[in-house]
């Protein structure tokens, strides 16, 4: 089968996806991963409406980065096209996460940009992670050149915030990238409940 080439990738992401479900930073059947195939312009996503505790080789088909489907069955992601936009235009990103995790979420409702509640968040995301605004579930392509823009202008820029939609991590591979989109939500955590905290000592 045409995902034999593919092993060690789809085991990553198969790893990554489950832990997130797991975690309940994404349930149902949203949220988006990704991989780069090396030295091609392809990429491994997850079909449309697939959960992740379902992400396996049969949910997963290869694509160029317009989201045209190369290799498999089925259609791609809705944020195929956006994942694909980021690896046109920023080589250092291997994998990318995108789950609907609740403190991320929740945080990026009425702030634009993530506070970082801890030094280890501070040196893992190189000190900033802004939130985008698209007014949509799904990021519509005029938004692509904003997105890439700011993560080629922060060279080490890994992770944004997406408002009433959820959070997004790119690095070299699948698993630094699901470490990050845990980083993130536990900053989120630390940062709402820290936000709650100075409000009830102010009262």
């Amino acid at each position: 089968m045409w995902y034999d080439r593919y092993e060690t990738l789809i085991y990553d992401m198969e790893q990554a996806a489950h832990k997130l479900y797991q975690l309940r930073y994404q349930m149902s059947n949203g949220g988006n991963l990704s991989v780069r195939v090396p030295n091609e312009e392809r990429m491994i996503v997850k079909k449309t409406d697939v959960a992740f505790d379902e992400v396996c080789a049969e949910t997963l088909i290869v694509t160029d980065f317009e989201g045209n489907v190369i290799e498999g069955i089925g259609k791609p992601s809705k944020e195929a096209l956006l994942h694909g936009a980021i690896y046109k235009n920023i080589p250092r990103a291997g994998a990318i996460m995108h789950c609907h995790s609740p403190y991320a979420t929740a945080w990026a409702a009425n702030h634009d940009s993530l506070d970082f509640s801890t030094h280890h968040a501070f040196l893992k995301f190189h000190g900033k992670v802004p939130v985008f605004d698209t007014h949509s579930y799904a990021v519509p392509k005029e938004y692509f050149p904003e997105i890439t823009a700011f993560l080629a202008e922060h060279e080490s820029s890994n992770a944004f915030l997406l408002r009433a939609h959820g959070q997004v991590t790119l690095a070299n591979d699948m698993r630094m990238a699901t470490y990050l989109a845990e980083l993130m939500e536990e900053t989120a955590q630390i940062s709402v409940l820290s936000a709650a905290a100075a409000n009830c000592v102010s009262l």
